[in-house]
């Protein structure tokens, strides 16, 4: 399998949430894992000043890390004044967990994932 049907085939993979695929036919057999071919600890920064909350202060419901991450996914927040901030995914990712604990007061490029 060529590098370029081998990254498309776990593209789709990770789009459809298959974490490995083993094909064996009379050709031979292979054998992918979705996991260990995305980032295993995303890096994400602040990009504006605030107080880190790790979950919606409606959602009761606590998160669950590590966890996987796709691009866009909302994974915490920011509360700058009396607005709330969205902190999302640039990437797929397994993210380990907030670096700051819910309401610690996060500076401008500080690391929050």
């Amino acid at each position: 399998m060529n590098e370029a049907l081998r990254q498309t085939v776990l593209d789709l993979m990770n789009r459809h949430g298959i974490g490995v695929l083993e094909y064996e036919g009379p050709d031979g057999s292979f054998s992918l894992d979705a996991e260990r071919a995305i980032q295993t600890h995303a890096k994400i920064l602040a990009d504006s000043p605030g107080v880190f909350l790790s979950r919606h202060p409606a959602d009761s419901t606590e998160p669950v890390w590590p966890r996987r991450v796709r691009p866009g996914e909302i994974i915490g927040w920011l509360k700058v004044g009396p607005r709330l901030k969205a902190v999302v995914a640039s990437e797929d990712a397994i993210v380990v967990g907030p670096t700051l604990l819910d309401g610690s007061l996060a500076g401008y490029g500080g690391q929050l994932f």
